[in-house]
């Protein structure tokens, strides 16, 4: 057998994946361990990110404030809408540490749905920035997951809303599931509805919360996206910036409708959120998804479901 031969032979491309594939075990492996270790050591596994949701639902019993001008890496600054820090209040009676650890459980759940597999999530923490989600305890893991299940069963389309509410990427998945995954439409509609009446039943119950919320929206459009890990196009002023990601994305997503490309449009909603910092790129291993029969072409996948991540031959799920 020539080398030409050698190269295109089904056997060597199984023996490359199957190697690849070990090696991302090992990485995987050695980078959760090496984080666990650090984060343990260093505070018990407290999550930088979780700290905040914990603290808003303590602000909310003790009828503190709860939000301040802050910049992008301040510890403790919570920047989504006041409902959801109600909704987290029972959380906020238990120990920090009990619910980092909680939420850093949920997310590696989410990140099991995402990829598949369990040991396709440990090859998965060689991405490094899922292994920064793990350890800081945002919500980026758990949105990935929300949004694969929106694509993969229209139950999903209910809580879109409540994830665009959250980090605004989300709803750039609504044009591809309205056009072409039409019984999405009826739960997006509801989850929609349901969403708003939850929003004014807590306006009303404390509309200075609401005031101060639409506040932020002034000194966050004009803080600067600086900072370790923040990908920013223009740095200097986090309102244009933000804008003209979501320009971009908007298109990407659009070109997904027209194109019947569902990976294109749940790559778009992934990237797209107020600051972004390279931990949010986490959900992009949920790509793996979408492969079929290794083609990222035009996948339809408007009438079927989304196709299963395909590991090596021999290597157990």
């Amino acid at each position: 057998m020539n080398t030409t031969s050698l190269f295109q032979s089904e056997r060597f491309r199984a023996v490359c994946r199957r190697l690849l594939y070990d090696a991302g075990l090992a990485a995987g492996g050695a980078i959760v361990v090496s984080f666990l270790t650090v984060l343990i050591l260093a505070n018990g596994g407290l999550a930088y990110d979780t700290h905040a949701y914990w603290l808003a639902a303590r602000h909310i019993v003790d009828g503190t404030s709860l939000y301040a001008p802050a910049t992008v890496y301040d510890l403790g600054a919570y920047k989504y809408p006041p409902l959801f820090a109600q909704l987290f209040v029972p959380v906020g009676f238990l120990p920090e540490l009990l619910v980092a650890w909680l939420w850093r459980i949920s997310g590696i759940l989410c990140l099991r749905y995402m990829v598949g597999s369990w040991r396709g999530s440990l090859v998965a923490c060689a991405f490094i920035p899922v292994a920064i989600e793990l350890s800081q305890g945002n919500v980026t893991l758990q949105l990935g997951a929300l949004m694969m299940f929106a694509l993969r069963d229209r139950r999903g389309a209910y809580l879109l809303p409540w994830a665009a509410a959250l980090k605004f990427g989300p709803a750039l998945l609504v044009p591809y599931l309205w056009f072409r995954k039409p019984e999405t439409r009826r739960p997006i509609i509801v989850g929609s509805a349901l969403f708003l009446a939850f929003c004014v039943v807590s306006w009303l119950i404390a509309p200075n919360l609401w005031s101060a919320y639409i506040g932020t929206f002034g000194w966050e459009t004009a803080s600067e996206m600086s900072g370790g890990g923040v990908i920013a196009i223009v740095p200097s002023w986090g309102g244009l910036d933000f804008a003209l990601r979501l320009a971009i994305a908007g298109l990407a997503a659009l070109y997904a409708v027209y194109s019947k490309r569902g990976w294109l449009a749940y790559a778009a909603a992934v990237v797209t959120c107020p600051v972004l910092a390279a931990g949010r790129l986490a959900p992009l291993v949920g790509l793996w998804q979408f492969r079929r029969s290794g083609a990222w072409g035009r996948i339809d996948d408007s009438t079927s479901p989304l196709p299963e991540f395909v590991l090596p031959e021999g290597a157990p799920a």
